[in-house]
């Protein structure tokens, strides 16, 4: 039997090297039934049959076959977390999340360590139920006041009540304080529909409808007639951008009676001109930037990917310089059917005239509002204002060229409801580029450009040891090649870059020709189609990798051809940069992450919904700013070791330097381009990527004194993640 099985994989093995997978996936099968005993030695051969063999039925739409295989592997290997988490990532991609999310987290029992697994559960998790539902919730003054406006408003035994867009149910439930004829609420979430039974049915309300639809779907007679009353919080930082016009419009004509009312009464957007180089630098590129690049009349802006504005807590930004007084732009009645049509089917713009306060330069607008709950109930999003609510940010509007403006000067500025969404119009007929987001930050990072060109002179004198300027092939595979154009700008023979986008593309041949570049010396990687094949038997003398992600993230398959790369195609002695790049984490207790991901029942009067919300909390948050972060320091920043060098899963030891109870490990990097010239960290403003925080749940109680064991976990791809180790805690 032993040696039948033998002859399974023997013959399995070549069925494998042809690309038989589905044979060999069979006899694989068979020889681990023949004899049990082979199947650790030969797992992890048979995994990588498996996923070759599903990525061909994948491509194939044969969704039935890859589940029966996975069923006849994890019978075999019950215990197998990749399996699990591969079965897991099929059924996430193929719409069923609550069975991806049961697979992931069987794997995570199996191994707490195993990265890949709780990373692809943070994936359901954040697809499942937005992270602004939890800031929104934790916003006690919006809460309040909205509780107020709705007890203001109803008429008990009277009013019949629909709650649109109910989400955990919260208004409807101050709703129901007030006793009225008839509560129905809706929402389009299956998840959050069912969060918000769950936490009625806790509470022995039967008589509450909640139907897991689109209010624009539906007409009275779905709801048992119509309603006297609609309550909504439907909105965006830039007011309309949920599409609540849209909503109410529907809603006055189905499902609210002629009398009906709607809470909020009104509201109001207002508009701010200021300038922020922070914002400004985030969505254009920089005087800076164009300098180096030999581009000053250039007008270069992120690619807007239809977005009209971006989403920020500006009064987080203390750069910011308001240079007008706040304006008007739109108030809207939404107990007035006339004025919703009024303002969802607009042709012409609506403008704003503002009055410089000061000379200096506008670079961006912002944009706030204000909801009328009532006559005398209302709330703002103002950034300015200490009793502000921060359930929603602030529109950033940054698609506009800076333009120098005279205290006391008139500026107007329009806009336009864009199928129910505001859009700036430009201001002026000027030409735009386009390029991706990473490119924009990474030229935007004066202090990483400095360190680059800065560094140019040393490789110049290292590499012209080796060989003459004029034979030096050069590869450059950051978001835009700095390094590499300034080294065809000194005569280099060859570079091989790398663009995200076409835009990008178009943007490296555009700056190159200004900079008198010879186009034929230049070969431009587009996209994700290429592979490290690409490289054939090539050589090079100088190989410059990018392994960030713009949220922080390391980007694994970056890191995997840089890897290559510097293994198979760096020439003996030839440069590879980055030269090192070291993690560095930082415990502490912050205020915002918390709100962030977890509901604390008394900022929703008391209402058991964290019990329900909080399954959903994600231990890992992206594209954080640190420079703009409140926290309390539980350690001092430290090292965990070079991630270049290739690290493993280990314990390591942080002296406590303050009481606290720690909810998060702050996660950046240093950077070394060259041995012995020095360093740079990502944790500072402007960075050209983002930075990590890896979430506690619950927060670890921290004494002065004492020392912090933080687990560093590695899987085998060199995908990473910080936990604080509770057990040693």
């Amino acid at each position: 039997m032993e040696e039948a099985a033998r002859d399974y994989l023997t013959y399995a093995r070549q069925l494998s090297t042809n690309g038989c997978y589905s044979k060999a996936f069979d006899l694989y099968i068979l020889a681990f039934d023949k004899n049990p005993q082979l199947k650790n030695l030969f797992e992890p051969e048979f995994q990588i049959v498996l996923m070759r063999l599903n990525d061909i039925l994948a491509a194939a739409g044969k969704i039935e076959d890859i589940f029966t295989n996975f069923g006849r592997a994890i019978k075999t290997f019950p215990d197998n977390i990749y399996l699990l988490n591969e079965i897991g990532k099929y059924l996430y991609k193929f719409g069923y999340y609550t069975e991806a999310w049961c697979h992931f987290q069987k794997a995570l029992k199996t191994d707490s360590g195993f990265v890949n697994a709780e990373k692809n559960l943070n994936s359901v998790k954040n697809l499942l139920v937005e992270r602004w539902h939890f800031r929104m919730l934790n916003d006690k003054i919006r809460n309040e006041a909205y509780r107020a406006a709705i007890h203001a408003t109803i008429t008990p035994i009277k009013d019949s009540v629909i709650d649109v867009g109910t989400g955990t149910g919260l208004l409807a439930l101050y709703a129901y304080e007030r006793k009225p004829m008839v509560i129905t609420a809706c929402d389009g979430s299956e998840v959050m529909t069912k969060v918000a039974e769950g936490i009625t049915q806790d509470m022995g309300i039967n008589d509450m409808i909640i139907l897991n639809k689109m209010s624009t779907s539906m007409n009275y007679k779905d709801i048992g007639g119509k309603r006297s009353l609609l309550i909504t919080e439907m909105f965006d930082a830039g007011l309309f951008g949920e599409h609540i016009l849209q909503t109410l419009s529907h809603a006055w004509e189905y499902l609210l009676s002629n009398t009906g009312r709607v809470v909020p009464n009104k509201a109001e957007f207002f508009i701010a001109a200021a300038n922020c180089n922070h914002l400004h630098l985030k969505y254009q590129l920089g005087d800076n930037a164009k300098a180096l690049l030999n581009i000053p009349m250039v007008n270069v802006h992120i690619l807007t990917y239809d977005e009209t504005y971006d989403c920020e807590d500006v009064h987080l930004f203390k750069d910011i310089k308001y240079i007008t007084e706040p304006q008007s732009l739109i108030k809207v009645d939404f107990n007035d059917y006339d004025d919703i049509q009024d303002k969802l089917y607009r042709c012409e713009p609506f403008s704003v005239e503002f009055n410089a306060l000061e000379d200096g330069e506008i670079n961006t607008m912002i944009g706030w509002f204000k909801l009328y709950l009532t006559e005398n109930i209302t709330i703002t999003t103002d950034p300015r204002a200490d009793n502000r609510c921060n359930a929603w940010q602030q529109a950033v509007f940054f698609d506009n060229i800076p333009k120098k403006v005279n205290k006391n000067e008139t500026i107007i500025s329009q806009f336009l409801m864009n199928s129910g969404k505001l859009t700036m119009l430009p201001d002026c007929n000027s030409d735009i580029m386009r390029i991706s987001p990473e490119t924009l930050r990474f030229l935007n990072d004066s202090d990483y450009m400095k360190m680059i060109t800065g560094c140019i002179g040393m490789a110049c004198v290292y590499l012209g040891q080796m060989i003459d300027m004029s034979e030096m092939s050069i590869v450059d595979l950051c978001p835009f090649p700095v390094f590499g154009m300034h080294m065809l700008k000194r005569g280099a023979q060859s570079l091989v870059c790398y663009a995200k986008t076409y835009s990008d593309e178009e943007f490296i041949i555009r700056v190159f020709k200004d900079n008198n570049i010879d186009l034929s010396k230049v070969n431009v990687l587009v996209g994700d189609d290429w592979t490290q094949d690409t490289f054939t038997d090539e050589k090079y003398h100088a190989i410059f990798c990018n392994t960030f992600e713009l949220c922080g993230e390391i980007d694994l398959r970056q890191k995997d051809i840089a890897q290559h790369l510097k293994n198979a195609h760096l020439l003996q002695g030839g440069l590879f940069m980055p030269s090192n790049i070291t993690i560095m984490c930082q415990l502490v207790d912050c205020h915002w992450l918390d709100i962030n991901n977890r509901v604390y029942d008394e900022n929703v009067s008391n209402y058991k919904v964290g019990a329900y919300l909080n399954k959903y909390q994600v231990s890992q948050n992206f594209c954080i700013d640190l420079s703009h972060l409140e926290y309390t320091p539980i350690t001092e920043p430290t090292s965990l070791g070079s991630y270049t060098s290739g690290i493993r899963s280990e314990v390591v030891n942080i002296p406590i330097i303050n009481n606290g109870d720690a909810n998060a490990i702050l996660c950046w990097y240093k950077i070394e381009l060259m041995e012995d010239l020095g360093d740079i960290s990502t944790n500072r403003s402007n960075s050209f990527i983002d930075n990590l925080a890896f979430l506690a749940n619950p927060k670890i109680h921290m004494t002065s004194g004492e020392v912090a064991n933080v687990l560093r976990c590695v899987d085998p791809d060199g995908a990473f993640k910080l936990m604080i180790d509770v057990e040693s805690a």
